[in-house]
């Protein structure tokens, strides 16, 4: 089988399939990576998918930030657990940097799940730019982690 050049056609398209895997949470965006390496024809594409997939993960993570800001700020959380989220937001806003180390932590390493952490950020209005980049550096090394070996192991000869 013939590799393919990565297109901008099948950029945007590799791009929707992560903004979805970002929103729903059974659609794994590793095995969208891996099942697209493959089709990678040099370093230089492998890192463009690894890239495009971090947008398309990052750009969903923040309408679920938003969707947890939202929610905790309506008190959606229900009177059963109000009190341990006002516990949680007083200890992140003492110490912001565990916050942002945890996201970090989670967006690399997938444990804790980073979409219940990116919910729980936004309602514990974990800074959006601290989110969003610690989200944007965990999850480049995450993928980056990913498609090299993929990427070695698949590549044409």
């Amino acid at each position: 089988m013939e590799a393919m050049h990565l297109t901008l056609l099948s950029l945007a398209g590799a791009y929707g399939a992560f903004v979805v895997s970002a929103l729903v949470p059974w659609v794994n965006a590793e095995v969208l990576l891996l099942s697209m390496m493959p089709f990678v024809r040099s370093w230089g594409d492998a890192a463009v998918l690894v890239v495009v997939a971090t947008a398309g993960q990052i750009t969903g993570k923040v309408a679920i930030y938003w969707l947890g800001r939202v929610a905790g700020d309506a008190g959606v959380t229900g009177a059963r657990y109000q009190p341990v989220v006002e516990r949680w937001r007083e200890r992140m806003t003492r110490r912001p940097g565990s916050a942002v180390s945890l996201l970090f932590f989670s967006a690399t390493v997938g444990v804790p799940p980073f979409y219940v952490l990116t919910a729980l950020a936004g309602a514990l209005r974990v800074r959006f730019a601290a989110f969003v980049a610690a989200g944007t550096i965990g999850r480049l090394l995450h993928f980056g982690l990913i498609a090299a070996p993929a990427f070695a192991l698949a590549a044409p000869r």
